[in-house]
């Protein structure tokens, strides 16, 4: 390891373990924002394992699931992420309304009534009662570091599949621990539902736009580094760099008709400017995140 590449190393390690996790300067390109590395699993694992891990060589993400549900992978477990970020931005609170019933919850997404509502639901109910870890990688074997948090403290739906239209006299609801709701609102941003359903069967394409979207907020200065990092952190083998880094210009080329962000491939890296928020005309408010610390009857 090269003594540029050893200092950015410990710089990404100081960054991450600060307390709330912090913001990160925009002059380090491989971004430790939480949100960056947490790419779900592509697809159900065989099995029901009781944790996934996802590796890079600077960080190892742990997502451990509860011992009645699974981990939560593919693209309905990432629409209902978006949906809860989104909120949490918007909204300012910790508590993400599900709606009177199924079809409620499901319309907010986007979602017409059909095959796709089973699913998911048990996305939901396996992403909000799981919990993550990021260990970092120091090299130094006398500093352990890291973060750990779980996703909600408390979850209360009324879904009936079988029966969408069935409604309830309260509403469901989740609620975010405040550590990882506090994350989401210093970190997140809302993305364009239109841009996000476009995507709703690609895996890769929503964990590309979310980051795209993510390392935009507030970049003052271009940056640019071998897009084999850009790779890692999206979760894609060494042994396929070629056939990804032709299905993202593909994906960069979609978003661009939908957003301008100014990014692009170039010889072996990635570059991306200072560009227009991805949601232009639904800023997020900054007003202060209203934390409510037990279910509400």
């Amino acid at each position: 390891m090269t003594m540029t590449n050893r200092s950015s190393l410990l710089k990404l390690t100081d960054l991450v373990t600060q307390k709330h996790f912090e913001e990160v300067p925009e002059d380090i390109a491989f971004c430790s924002n939480i949100f960056m590395v947490f790419g779900l699993p592509g697809h159900k694992l065989k099995d029901n394992p009781a944790f996934w891990t996802k590796k890079s060589s600077s960080y190892e993400l742990t997502i451990t699931r509860n011992k009645k549900f699974e981990v939560p992978a593919g693209c309905y477990a990432r629409m209902n992420q978006i949906f809860i970020d989104t909120e949490v931005r918007t909204k300012n609170t910790n508590v993400i309304d599900v709606g009177r019933s199924f079809r409620d919850y499901a319309h907010k997404l986007g979602y017409k009534d059909g095959k796709a509502n089973k699913e998911l639901a048990k996305q939901l109910v396996n992403y909000v009662t799981c919990s993550i870890e990021l260990n970092i990688t120091d090299h130094n074997p006398s500093r352990i570091a890291g973060v750990q948090t779980m996703i909600a403290e408390a979850w209360d739906f009324f879904f009936d599949v079988p029966n969408p239209d069935q409604l309830t006299m309260a509403k469901g609801k989740i609620i975010l621990s405040e550590k990882y709701a506090k994350y989401i609102h210093n970190h997140s941003v809302p993305l364009d539902m239109n841009v996000v359903r476009c995507f709703k069967r690609n895996p890769l394409a929503l964990d590309f736009y979310r980051f795209l979207a993510y390392r935009n907020n507030e970049l003052n200065k271009p940056i640019s580094f071998p897009d084999h990092l850009l790779f890692e952190q999206l979760g894609v083998g060494h042994e396929v760099h070629k056939v990804t880094r032709s299905r993202l210009r593909t994906i960069l080329k979609f978003v661009q008709l939908y957003w301008p962000v100014q990014a692009k491939f170039e010889d072996g890296y990635f570059e991306l400017c200072p560009s227009p928020p991805a949601v232009q005309a639904r800023i997020p408010s900054k007003s202060p995140l209203a934390i409510i610390n037990k279910i509400c009857e």
